[in-house]
């Protein structure tokens, strides 16, 4: 079979090169030459699959993307073709939980507070949000959701509304793009919504860019820059409304989910269901096989650690400081975005780092370093 692959889905000639010819492209445009021949396609969110572009594809029996969210797909011309399409869910939930954790702590680093005992609002409850809303839970903070499919099928967490969005003090946005329909997302925090939260709020958004109004936000800013705010999503990426990046805390170009961990599972679950659309028996090659191991070096702990020690030890892995310096340098034209999206160097997950806990640690601590996402062990 002849397959068409993004060049930064990683591990793809591993799991793919048993199947048949691969080939590469890079960029958000398909190459019209390869693309006429492609049998199975395999794309990240910056390409669009469109009925234009389904139709230079005469041969096209699978697409895949390599992310949770489908909004860059025309589902109903895929549907029409009869082409099997499939998506990753749930394969940078991890990472994209990491990147709020790290956002919150860098805010309340560089502004002198603990998040322990505030209140945090998680707007939708699915895979992303949930590892969101447990790394909160860990720092002490009392967590809510905001879902209504969630709340409807009877979901055992704590669910708010809007009327309550006043009361929290941290807001983070995990819900995909939709634009109809009785659950649309598109500026979901729109002038009021905006204006409704509290003086010292953060607010976090790594879901798509246009569920923040951005020019609502910059207009919220700009009158009072009594907020907090975290964009890894931008209105209108690869170009971003460049008089807003200042008046944010934390700026970064899409990458909330760019772990190595979380782009190889992307991969490997489109490699699942191409086994299952071609009736194969149980995948040869296992996930861990392909995942990278734990980083080098531990870290030993002892009963009396603080918030300022969680922060160090996330920042051993992740420093979001780092993609925010980055963004601020080299991502504010559509060229210098992309290339920082395309040349980011993937950071690992937080589980990679084990911590040695001390005899005196609590099994509660032990717990709390677990639910961040470390990996722990008794010394």
């Amino acid at each position: 079979m002849n397959f068409l692959i993004d060049q930064n889905l990683p591990a793809a000639k591993e799991l793919f090169s048993e199947f048949g010819a691969l080939h590469f492209y890079e960029g958000r445009e398909l190459p019209s030459e390869l693309l006429a021949e492609a049998e199975i396609l395999l794309i990240r969110s910056v390409t669009k699959i469109t009925e234009e572009v389904l139709a230079k594809a005469p041969k096209l029996k699978f697409v895949g993307t390599a992310t949770i969210g489908t909004d860059h797909m025309d589902l109903n011309a895929l549907a029409a073709r009869n082409i099997t399409f499939a998506n990753a869910a749930g394969c940078n939930a991890v990472a994209v939980g990491e990147y709020v954790l790290s956002a919150a702590l860098a805010v309340s680093l560089k502004h002198q507070f603990s998040w322990h005992g505030k209140r945090a609002l998680v707007i939708g409850a699915g895979n992303t949000g949930s590892e969101a809303g447990k790394r909160l839970a860990a720092l002490g903070m009392q967590v809510a959701y905001i879902d209504p499919i969630k709340q409807e099928a009877g979901t055992d967490i704590e669910f708010s509304s809007w009327q309550q969005l006043a009361e929290f003090d941290l807001v983070t946005c995990h819900v995909p793009m939709q634009r109809t329909g009785p659950f649309t997302t598109w500026h979901l925090f729109n002038t009021e919504r905006l204006n409704t939260l509290k003086p010292g709020a953060l607010l976090v958004n790594a879901s798509r860019g246009a569920v923040v109004d951005n020019d609502a936000l910059y207009q919220r800013l700009q009158r009072a820059k009594d907020i907090y705010v975290a964009l890894d999503v931008w209105e209108g990426e690869p170009k971003v409304m460049r008089e807003l990046v200042p008046l944010v805390d934390i700026a970064t170009p899409h990458i909330a989910g760019h772990s190595i961990e979380g782009k190889i599972r992307g991969t490997y679950r489109l490699y699942l269901q191409l086994h299952e659309l071609l009736n194969l028996p149980a995948p040869i090659i296992p996930e861990r096989r392909v995942l990278p191991g734990f980083a080098d070096g531990t870290i030993e702990i002892s009963r009396d650690y603080t918030e300022a020690d969680i922060i160090r030890w996330v920042n051993n892995i992740y420093a979001i400081d780092q993609d925010d310096s980055n963004f601020r340098r080299d991502g504010l034209s559509a060229t210098g975005f992309d290339k920082l999206r395309k040349e980011y160097a993937l950071r690992r997950e937080l589980w990679s780092q084990i911590l040695v806990c001390a005899p005196e640690c609590s099994e509660k601590q032990q717990k709390q370093l677990e639910a961040l996402g470390f990996s722990v062990r008794a010394a």
